[in-house]
């Protein structure tokens, strides 16, 4: 498990399995970010399809999302469909995204689904590394300011809502040189720490990994059911940036579909109960994460990172509370 052996064995004999039909999702509400393509918009279209009632699409370009509105509005013309901008690269808009949910009658399911994968140094315009910022740091925020929403509709309706990451088992193979950095976010956005290529893209996933987890360590599963899945190596835009021909030719031979990738994700967001509160989810089943996520060395960082992350949400957004978050 977690080995690049292990992982080309499994892209080309494990078979990913669909939400069972007699699964509804009637009355409802979900936002799926990264929306207007592949994964994204392939979760959404099957959200619609088992009946859910209300959905957000949290795009970055409103124009391609209103094409995938109306794409799955097709076929699903009874679903209350919604086009809301959503720019992971600013805090700005991932606050009023954020505020904009409050107004929501409900929120069932919440699936954080967007992300790059960036192969040169680029900057966010905070400054921040482009997948650094995407990645986790915007993810984080995102998920932080859509819990109190979450939570609130749970206790109303009286079943836990869902808050599932898109994961991914390259968390596995990074080195992870910042680790030992006496400020491992600070590190990470200095350009001299970036490797080109797929690096800092496998050290944001683990970022992931361990954000959802310790944000699990602090939420009652009873209120939120917070976890993430691995939606395995699928033919979509995330690689856009990567033209090499060894890649192409990996792609051809392994890549699943979008929409076998969104079967990972709904089977999280949905299937898996309270037991998956914390976990990490491969082949749509609960798994434990890497060895170094697991190890005393880990665990540290893991709580050294979500102070950190506080730390510059705090810096990057004065207004917004974040003490009460979590225990509100």
């Amino acid at each position: 498990m977690g080995g690049q052996l292990g992982f080309i064995v499994n892209q080309i004999t494990f078979k990913p399995k669909p939400l069972p039909a007699d699964i509804r999702f009637d009355n409802q509400t979900a936002i799926v970010t990264g929306s207007n393509v592949g994964i994204g918009l392939e979760s959404a279209r099957q959200l619609t399809s088992h009946g859910i009632s209300h959905l957000i699409l949290g795009v970055r370009d409103t124009t391609k999302g209103d094409a995938a509105q109306a794409d799955i509005q097709k076929s699903n013309p009874k679903c209350n469909i919604k086009v809301w901008q959503l720019d992971l690269e600013s805090f700005d808009s991932i606050v009023s995204f954020a505020d904009r949910a409050k107004s929501l009658d409900r929120l069932d399911i919440a699936i954080m689904n967007a992300a790059i994968k960036q192969l040169k140094f680029t900057t966010s315009p905070y400054g921040h590394e482009s997948n650094l910022q995407v990645n986790h740091l915007g993810t984080a925020l995102l998920s932080l300011l859509l819990l109190p929403t979450l939570r609130k509709s749970s206790k109303k309706n009286g079943i836990p809502s869902r808050l599932t990451f898109s994961s991914s088992e390259v968390h596995f193979w990074t080195p992870f040189n910042e680790k030992s950095a006496p400020k491992i976010l600070e590190r990470m956005d200095r350009k001299e720490s970036f490797t080109n290529g797929m690096e800092r893209y496998y050290t944001s996933k683990l970022l992931n990994v361990f954000w959802f987890r310790e944000l699990a360590s602090r939420i009652d599963a009873a209120e939120v059911i917070i976890n993430g899945t691995n939606p395995g190596f699928c033919a979509t835009q995330l690689h856009r940036h990567d033209h090499s021909q060894g890649f192409k030719i990996l792609a051809k031979l392994l890549a699943w579909s979008s929409e076998q990738g969104a079967y990972f994700l709904l089977d999280a967001a949905v299937t898996k109960k309270d037991e998956s509160h914390g976990a990490y989810i491969q082949e749509q089943k609960i798994t434990p994460p890497s060895k170094f996520v697991l190890s005393s060395q880990g665990k540290a960082v893991q709580k050294k990172l979500w102070a950190e992350t506080i730390e510059v949400l705090k810096k990057e957004c004065p207004n917004v509370m974040f003490d009460n978050v979590t225990n509100s």
